[in-house]
């Protein structure tokens, strides 16, 4: 029994790998850097926030047939910046106060994207999960008399904070550059499936906007 499932396993290994080569398997790597539009939403935040990062990536973008239709893109964010900031007025006591809100928060994260491209166009679709680990998770506070002096400034590092899983989709094109090299904007939007912090209504929305640069490896 043992034996004969070695030799299946050995088929399909076999069969895959036909497979690959007869599909023309390629292979770009390359880095990857995008601007972010966060948006800090949820019922447990005293007023929503928004604000700019940048990431920071490396990428392996594969087909997997002869017209590059079918693929996967690949790779590490090894900084994704997903920072906000808000600004709510409040009186107490017939005194207004401002109070401003700045959420510090960046991961890393592991990318993994289901890609579809429209043969001989260079336009393509991107669909697939991202899961990140904050590197860094702070929370900055300012209040102010409105019109007068500061009441009071912290800065704390936010507290049990858990793994972000997000569910990325968008599109982008690849500019052959020449037979070597290949130049892929895209813009995706990253939909937060996971709070920030454990047990508080508190996600963050990504709209991302980025360039990479790859480089042809497998043709």
């Amino acid at each position: 029994m043992k034996k004969r499932n070695q030799i299946i396993v050995l088929f399909l290994t076999v069969i895959l790998v036909s497979n690959i080569s007869n599909a023309q398997f390629r292979m770009t790597v390359g880095p990857e850097i995008g601007f972010n539009l966060n948006l800090h939403t949820g019922s447990d935040l005293d007023e929503g926030g928004s604000g700019l990062g940048v990431g920071l990536n490396g990428i392996v973008d594969m087909s997997f047939t002869s017209n590059r239709a079918i693929g996967i893109i690949t790779g590490l964010s090894f900084y994704n910046n997903r920072s906000g900031s808000s600004s709510q007025l409040i009186s107490q006591n017939g005194v207004n106060y401002s109070i401003d809100n700045d959420v510090s928060i960046a991961y890393f994260e592991i990318i993994t994207l289901f890609k579809y491209r429209i043969p001989n166009v260079g336009v393509y679709f991107v669909f697939g999960p991202q899961v990140g680990f904050d590197m860094s998770a702070q929370l900055a506070r300012d209040i102010l008399v409105v019109g007068g002096q500061r009441v009071q400034k912290t800065k704390n590092t936010l507290q049990d904070t858990q793994t972000r899983f997000e569910l990325r989709f968008g599109g982008g094109w690849d500019i052959e550059l020449s037979p070597l090299i290949t130049l892929a904007p895209q813009l995706t939007f990253g939909l937060g499936l996971t709070n920030v912090v454990e047990d508080v209504d508190y996600s963050i929305y990504t709209f991302a906007l980025s360039v990479a640069c790859k480089f042809n490896v497998i043709r």
